[in-house]
């Protein structure tokens, strides 16, 4: 059961993006960023550098700089999907959400702890980040 919770939104980011790639034949641009802020893996390289804050028990902020040549104009959709399962609460609260419009040179994501009893902690967490042109 554990494992349905854990690959259950992987399988529904990969679907709906290969669902859009499929319609309309839009590039996509895939990342997976650890929850210290580094890169663990992108696809093609469109992403320069990320620079990452915490502040505990509120939210955890992830400005992820692209490649300057990467988007001509503003990405069409982004979507952030935490896969933390660093501890329970991570693995039932945590949520990863864009916190601004990207642009063509950069996206910000929100890392949140929401739902948990008490203080929240430290809201740091591992996502993927998924965009198309």
């Amino acid at each position: 059961m554990k494992i349905l919770i854990y690959l259950l939104p992987v399988f529904f980011l990969i679907t709906g993006s290969v669902s859009v790639s499929a319609a309309t034949k839009t590039p996509i641009y895939s990342a997976s960023i650890n929850k210290d802020g580094t890169l663990a893996a992108q696809s093609p390289h469109w992403i320069e550098s990320i620079e990452y804050s915490s502040q505990p028990d509120y939210a955890a902020s992830y400005k992820v700089n692209l490649m300057p040549d990467a988007f001509q104009k503003e990405p069409k959709f982004c979507v952030a999907s935490t896969y933390d399962n660093s501890s329970y609460e991570h693995t039932l609260y945590s949520i990863a959400k864009l916190s601004s419009k990207p642009t063509r040179s950069e996206v910000n994501v929100i890392g949140l702890m929401l739902g948990a009893n008490g203080p929240s902690g430290d809201s740091s967490m591992s996502f993927y980040l998924v965009c198309g042109k």
